[in-house]
């Protein structure tokens, strides 16, 4: 079989929900020519730009996609140091579940075809959580750990058809659903979530990683275990050497007011790692839209290095 994406046409199984050089989703088994409709693809990979009345994604250039709601939004940048992005999103309004999916993954540099891990846990991790919130699953935590456990999964089908190599492909994840007045967020590695709001902002995830697990023992500041070489040393990831599935760190939370979820690789928080300056830029145009917001802080990481590639996704609460 092949994409059935005028613009890709690789060859693709059966059995897959989505094209992995492309991102185009896929008839399911026995569905004939049904196609899913936008908001059910992994928009962030399209190749070409699609429309539709509940939302816009713009392919700016070959490393850079926009997705847009009108509620959340999402902007993948391969930044100006790096050859090529080995981030990947995806952006899923539910409307059957009347909730809002969230996924980042951000490949491991020194590990074997990242790009390709990044793309695959992703979308894994989404379809999971897409199925569980269309069947109005309860224990999302569960449902997040499940999706987590996939993405894993799908790393290692990766692993597998690349073949032996000492760095085998690596991605971290970070993954929100947004239902009601309350978000599940899990995560595993150093991409991170943050809640802001008109008065104050919060991180809601913990890195794994050596300066993460510094500071969580209290043995430095942050700023002091930043400043050591060993700072962005992971210590919690997808795939790799790994054949069982990490255990992922996940958190649920309820919110009484209004404000934005942020989710963001460290090609964004590396410049701003301190969640006040995040929250200046976030909210010094109150009335911007969520694309905007992802613009602006894209374009903040872009000028002040843009030394990783950046992917970053705001969703209004």
């Amino acid at each position: 079989m092949r994409c059935p994406n005028p613009d890709c046409g690789e060859q693709v199984s059966p059995s897959d929900r989505y094209c992995e050089a492309c991102g185009q989703s896929l008839p399911a088994p026995g569905a004939g020519n049904r196609a899913w409709t936008a908001s059910e693809s992994l928009l962030s990979l399209a190749p070409s730009t699609r429309a539709s009345a509940a939302t816009r994604t713009r392919v700016v250039e070959r490393d850079r996609v926009e997705v847009s709601y009108p509620d959340l939004a999402g902007v993948s940048d391969r930044g100006l140091r790096r050859e090529r992005n080995e981030d990947a999103m995806a952006l899923t309004r539910a409307e059957a579940g009347g909730a809002r999916v969230v996924v980042l993954c951000d490949g491991v540099a020194t590990s074997t075809e990242p790009a390709s891990a990044s793309r695959s846990a992703a979308r894994a991790a989404q379809a999971h959580l897409v199925d569980a919130v269309r069947r109005g699953e309860l224990d999302l935590e569960q449902s997040m750990r499940d999706a987590v456990a996939a993405a894993h999964g799908a790393v290692r089908t990766v692993s597998e058809r690349v073949g032996p190599t000492d760095d085998p492909p690596a991605s971290t994840l970070v993954a929100a659903v947004l239902r009601g007045g309350e978000v599940t967020i899990g995560w595993i590695g150093d991409s991170r979530a943050y809640f802001l709001d008109a008065s104050e902002g919060w991180q809601l995830t913990r890195d794994d990683s050596w300066a993460g697990e510094q500071v969580s023992l209290g043995l430095m500041t942050e700023a002091e275990a930043a400043a050591d070489p060993r700072a962005h040393a992971l210590t919690g990831w997808l795939g790799g050497e790994q054949a069982v599935a990490p255990e992922p760190s996940v958190s649920k939370f309820e919110f009484s007011g209004s404000g934005c979820l942020l989710l963001c690789t460290d090609g964004l928080w590396n410049y701003a790692p301190g969640v006040g300056r995040l929250r200046e830029l976030v909210l010094k145009s109150p009335a911007a839209s969520p694309l905007d917001m992802a613009r602006e802080l894209t374009d903040f990481a872009r000028s002040a290095g843009g030394e990783d590639n950046i992917t970053v996704a705001i969703a209004f609460v």
